[in-house]
C-alpha cells in the first residue's frame, strides 16, 4: 500500500515553499535510507512512498508531487510507467535512482520522460542536484540535468542534426555512418562538433535535447535516419 504523509497544520513560522517528493522503490531499506538523507533538507518534503509501480502512478495522480524518485523496478516496469506518471502529473520531475549502470536503460529512461538518471553509488550531492534542478524554470520546460543545453538548434548544421538524431536513438557511429553514407571518422567529427556547440556532455544529454526540441517522438517504437543521399558534405 502506498504511504501518504500529511503535513502538520496550525500556526507556524513562515517557511518558503518546499519541493514535494514521492519515493517509489520496492526495496524498503534503500527507500528508508533515501528518506533519512532527504528529510533533513529544509527545501524538501517527503509526502509519500510507494513500493509498487501502480502505487507510484496513483500517488502521482492524487498528490501531484514536484519530484518522484523511482527505480527501474523488476523487468523495467519503472521505465514503462514514467509516461503514465507524467500523464497523471505533467509537471512532475522524474529522477531515476538505480543500481543499473547501463547506457541503454539510461537512454530508455530519457526517452520515456525521466529528467535525471542517478546510480546509487553516487554522492548524495548528485541526487540533490537532480532533485533541485530547474526548480525555478517557470515555463515548465524540463531538460536532462547532467548537461542542460542552451545553444539553439539552428546553430548546428543539417548533417550535425542528423548525427544528433542518430546518437539520441542509441545508434553507434558505425551505423550512423552507414545510414548517411559517410565514414566513421567523419561522423565522429560531426558528433564532437554538435555536442560542443550544444554544450552536451554525454549520450543521455543528447537524447534529452532531441526530445526537448521535438526531434524524437517518445511514443515511437522505432525510428530511422534518412537514407544516404548524394552530397558534397564530408
Amino acid at each position: 500500500m502506498p504511504r501518504i504523509y500529511k503535513a502538520i497544520t496550525g500556526i507556524l513560522d513562515y517557511r518558503p515553499p518546499r519541493l514535494r517528493v514521492v519515493l517509489a522503490d520496492e526495496r524498503t531499506i534503500l527507500r528508508r535510507g533515501v528518506r533519512a538523507m532527504l528529510v533533513g533538507e529544509p527545501d524538501l518534503e517527503i509526502i509519500g512512498e510507494a513500493t509498487r509501480v501502480s502505487d507510484a502512478i496513483a500517488l502521482a495522480r492524487c498528490l501531484q508531487p514536484d519530484v518522484i524518485i523511482t527505480d527501474i523496478f523488476e523487468n523495467g516496469s519503472g521505465i514503462q510507467a514514467i509516461r503514465e506518471m507524467r500523464r497523471e502529473c505533467a509537471s512532475v520531475r522524474v529522477v531515476m535512482l538505480t543500481s543499473c549502470r547501463d547506457q541503454e536503460l539510461e537512454r530508455a529512461a530519457a526517452i520515456a520522460g525521466a529528467h535525471a538518471y542517478v546510480t546509487i553509488d553516487s554522492p548524495i550531492e548528485v541526487l540533490l542536484r537532480a532533485i533541485r534542478a530547474e526548480n525555478s524554470d517557470i515555463d515548465g520546460r524540463r531538460r536532462w540535468t547532467e548537461a542542460p543545453a542552451e545553444a539553439p538548434l539552428a546553430e548546428i548544421t543539417a548533417r550535425e542534426r542528423e548525427v544528433l538524431i542518430g546518437v539520441a536513438l542509441g545508434y553507434s557511429s558505425k551505423r550512423i555512418a552507414g545510414n548517411l553514407g559517410r565514414s566513421v571518422k567523419t561522423i565522429e567529427k560531426h558528433r564532437f562538433k554538435m555536442m560542443h556547440k550544444l554544450g552536451l556532455r554525454n549520450t543521455a544529454a543528447v537524447t534529452r535535447y532531441a526530445m526537448d526540441n521535438g526531434l524524437l517522438n517518445p511514443e515511437s517504437d522505432a525510428q530511422e535516419l534518412r537514407p544516404a543521399r548524394p552530397s558534397s558534405e564530408n
